[in-house]
C-alpha cells in the first residue's frame, strides 16, 4: 500500500496528533488543510490522517483517524 506523506508513527501524541515535513510528501502528493490523506511507514499499517495545518516552516499538523484505511475510502480521493 502506498501512502501519501510518510509519517513515524511513534511520535504521535495521545491526542492522535502528529507532525510531518512537507517534503516527505510523495511527489504528486496534495496536501490541501482541511483535506484528508493517507499516512504511513515501513513498519507500520498506513492511516488516514485530516491534515489540521501547515506552518510556514512547511511542517505539516495531522490528526490520525482511528482505523483501516479501508474504513475511511469515502475520505481519501486515491483508492483504497
Amino acid at each position: 500500500m502506498s501512502y501519501d506523506v510518510a509519517v513515524d508513527f511513534m511520535d504521535m501524541t495521545n491526542d492522535r496528533r502528529l507532525f510531518a515535513r512537507l517534503k516527505d510528501a510523495r511527489p504528486a502528493a496534495v496536501v490541501p488543510v482541511g483535506g484528508y490523506l493517507v499516512v504511513g511507514c515501513e513498519d507500520a499499517d498506513p492511516a488516514v490522517a485530516r491534515v489540521l495545518s501547515i506552518d510556514p516552516d512547511r511542517v505539516i499538523k495531522l490528526e490520525v483517524l482511528r482505523g483501516p484505511v479501508e474504513s475511511h475510502s469515502a475520505l481519501v480521493s486515491s483508492s483504497v
